[in-house]
């Protein structure tokens, strides 16, 4: 098996700065962080220890039900596997027939996401330091 660690939440919103109030008031969260990212505004939000990401939508896309990217409401869920864990962890999932979305390497770390139940996303993320 392979360890996870909890990393983050990624929502999508037609108002993010009504989702972000919202999530402050009904969640108790804290904004820690706010920048416009590829045209949308995008924000970081501390929930008791849980990060969620708040975006609006970006010029171009046209957020579908989830399985189809990008999607409304919760994009994915991500977790820190062990660093050099990346390909028993992709074995684990095709062992289980699991369906894997995406595949990417970047300067920090390697990552896939794979398809759960609902076609909810779920990130794995194998740091490279």
């Amino acid at each position: 098996m392979f360890d996870l660690k909890y990393e983050h939440i990624h929502l999508v919103h037609t108002d993010p700065d009504a989702a972000v109030q919202f999530y402050k008031e009904a969640l108790g969260a804290d904004e820690v962080g706010r920048v416009e990212r590829h045209g949308a505004i995008q924000v970081k939000l501390n929930c008791r220890g849980t990060l969620l990401i708040v975006r609006g939508i970006r010029e171009g896309e046209a957020p579908m039900t989830a399985g189809t990217p990008p999607r409304m409401g919760v994009d994915h869920f991500g977790f820190w596997i062990g660093q050099g864990q990346y390909e028993d962890a992709k074995r684990h999932l095709e062992g289980m027939g699991v369906p894997i979305v995406q595949e990417g390497d970047l300067p920090h770390l390697r990552f896939l996401y794979f398809e759960g139940p609902d076609g909810v996303i779920i990130e794995l993320m194998d740091p490279k330091k």
